[in-house]
């Protein structure tokens, strides 16, 4: 998984920092962003691959930037929305209208997380 660069977005700094080591060791390069807006500087700085994105954050929300994020770039960056919102019409929203390419919520289990980005660094590079 080396070279691939992805970013985690989530104003929780315990989940940034868990989800961070964890894909380090993975070998991934990781940016972090604790916002929204931090999180789009960042996307239009370093073009990331993958986006881990959380939904409830104070001044913009994650609905509002992979929505920015799939204006501009379309499909060339994948999102994994990361977030406690686990209805089925807070899941419609991420996968269906958003376009989310998944949609895993919290607690999460930090294998399912790892092998979901795994599949779509692969998916992306094959």
């Amino acid at each position: 998984m080396d070279g691939h660069i992805i970013l985690i977005v989530d104003d929780d700094s315990n989940v940034r920092e868990l989800l961070r080591v964890n894909c380090v060791a993975q070998g991934l390069n990781v940016l972090t962003a604790g916002d929204g807006a931090e999180a789009l500087r960042l996307v239009e700085q370093h073009i990331p691959e993958l986006v881990i994105l959380d939904v409830m954050m104070p001044e913009m929300d994650g609905w509002e930037v992979c929505k920015q994020i799939r204006d501009k770039y379309q499909d060339s960056i994948k999102v994994v929305m990361l977030t406690a919102k686990d209805t089925a019409r807070d899941k419609i929203i991420g996968k269906n209208i958003l376009k989310a390419d998944e949609y895993l919520t919290k607690p999460f289990d930090i294998d399912e997380l790892l092998a979901t980005v795994h599949r779509l660094l692969l998916r992306e590079s094959a």
